[in-house]
């Protein structure tokens, strides 16, 4: 007899960690486009020069993949903290409250505890965070991420 996947707690949240996998096709569409934007023509004159594999990736694909890799960031970075319907429609929360996210809990107290205001402030929170997060990436950036016509960082 296998694991009882959402009604054990030490099972249910790694079963919706294994859910939440199939939301990372939209992910790798965007990296595709990412990678579809860098022209083959740097690659050309990298293997004339004698790069690499290797050396090619890290000179030329990962520097002009850093704004692809930035806005899946932000993306993930938002997504992650509105995790809600795979936690709500599988388990409610629970089993022990195991899958009791954040998000689901701010809605409990909303809609099925009526506690509209501590569920606002629930909500600031929610905001605050995801703010100061996303914040303190957008920053960083000017240290990480190449836009095409800028010198290196």
């Amino acid at each position: 007899q296998g694991p009882r996947w959402l009604m054990d707690p030490q099972w249910a949240l790694a079963s919706l960690l294994l859910m939440s996998f199939w939301g990372w096709g939209r992910t790798m569409v965007i990296f595709l486009a990412g990678l579809k934007s860098i022209p083959g023509e740097y690659y050309e004159a990298a293997a004339i020069d004698g790069a690499g594999g290797l050396r090619q990736f890290a000179a030329i694909t990962l520097p002009l993949l850093t704004p692809t890799i930035f806005f899946n960031l932000i993306l993930s970075i938002i997504g992650t903290f509105q995790t809600f319907t795979s936690a709500f429609v599988a388990t409610d929360g629970g089993p022990l409250d195991a899958t009791l996210f954040y998000v689901l809990y701010l809605y409990k107290q909303a809609f099925e505890l009526r506690h509209m205001g501590y569920a606002s402030a629930l909500a600031w929170v929610l905001f605050a965070v995801v703010l100061a997060l996303t914040v303190t990436v957008f920053r960083s950036q000017r240290r990480w991420v190449f836009y095409g016509g800028e010198r290196e960082p």
